[in-house]
């Protein structure tokens, strides 16, 4: 059996896998600490391996690999692995064509959970603007009320998003003496769990309704057709005065500019954003010293703004000896010829 990583991957995630999967699994893959020239995905000694592969790992899948990994082309290709939660790289029209199943990963809900609630925790008390000016040795906004702190004791906490990270969530919360509602696109799907976890449920038909009764907003929805932009100017005429707003879903969820305007405006009273809108250039040729702003908006100016390189995952440790725990699971599953986990649904992209 064959793994064949469209991305480069990490010494240390090679080989941690090497040593928890059997020795007859063969791993092809670019060291990231070595990488350089063609991406994997583009290297034509990299789509040759694909030929016999049975996974592969990234969502970088192009159609020239799946001409050599398909079945239906001569292929021995089961399973594409996302061994992360978001899937919105995939080229969907392809995966349908070539009629490949997807998996991706849940393994990082606990650790985005935990970010999601450290992002609320610093938007809620203005951390960033006080630490700042007390880097410069400036305590003159420790009273002034300019930058005050809320207490999140007694608000109404709302999920936008109740998958395995919007979950966990609700579980980080059950100390904090919040109310706890979500909105989700299918509640029918609620488990018994969940239940316990969340006073109410609404589903994504109702959203405005959801956004009339949180004062706090905590998104962790992947991107889709349908979620794309599903927070925008209208849906923030919905949220209360002050709302604090955390993202650790995808950036693009929400409307930059309506975002910016809602801060700029006090609609919002702080935020916390995890994912963003503009990344930095995957570009060989891209200026390393060249800054890269997470929107087209001045929105990194705002001290009420908690920014963080969408990086919730990262852990000391390593993201994949941390979080893998389902990816090698699949793995297996896929070794022994059993039904992998966690399939994507490709219709609906997520």
């Amino acid at each position: 059996m064959k793994i064949v990583f469209l991305y480069p991957l990490r010494r240390d995630a090679y080989d941690f896998l090497k040593e928890q999967l059997p020795e007859d699994i063969e791993i092809i893959a670019k060291i990231r600490e070595k990488y350089e020239g063609l991406r994997p995905n583009e290297d034509p000694k990299i789509i040759k391996e694909c030929k016999d592969a049975t996974i592969l790992m990234g969502p970088y899948v192009t159609e020239e690999i799946l001409e050599h990994a398909a079945p239906s082309k001569g292929g021995n290709l089961k399973l594409i692995l996302i061994p992360w939660t978001g899937v919105d790289r995939l080229n969907f029209d392809i995966m349908k064509k070539y009629e490949i199943p997807v998996a991706n990963s849940h393994g990082n809900a606990r650790t985005v959970a935990e970010h999601a609630i450290a992002l609320l925790l610093a938007a809620a008390k203005n951390l960033i603007h006080h630490y700042l000016l007390l880097r410069r040795g400036d305590w003159s906004d420790r009273f002034s009320g300019n930058y005050p702190s809320l207490n999140i004791t007694g608000k109404t906490v709302g999920l936008l998003g109740l998958g395995a990270i919007g979950t966990e969530c609700a579980k980080l919360l059950q100390g904090f003496n919040v109310k706890i509602i979500a909105c989700r696109e299918n509640p029918e799907k609620t488990t018994k769990e969940q239940k316990k976890l969340v006073e109410k449920i609404y589903s994504s038909n109702h959203l405005h309704k959801f956004l009339n009764h949180t004062d706090i907003i905590i998104n962790s929805l992947p991107l889709t057709e349908e979620t794309k932009g599903i927070i925008s100017e209208e849906e923030f005429q919905q949220m209360k005065k002050e709302v604090i707003v955390v993202n650790v879903g995808r950036g693009s969820t929400i409307d930059e500019q309506a975002l910016y305007e809602a801060v700029k405006s006090g609609k919002i009273f702080a935020a916390g954003l995890d994912p963003q809108w503009h990344y930095p250039s995957r570009s060989n040729n891209k200026d390393e010293n060249e800054p890269t702003y997470p929107s087209k908006y001045p929105i990194h100016e705002f001290d009420n703004v908690i920014l963080s390189p969408h990086r919730a995952a990262d852990l000391k440790m390593g993201y994949e000896e941390a979080h893998w725990d389902d990816v090698i699971k699949n793995i297996l599953r896929v070794y022994k010829n059993q039904e992998p986990r966690n399939l994507v649904d490709l219709k609906k992209g997520y």
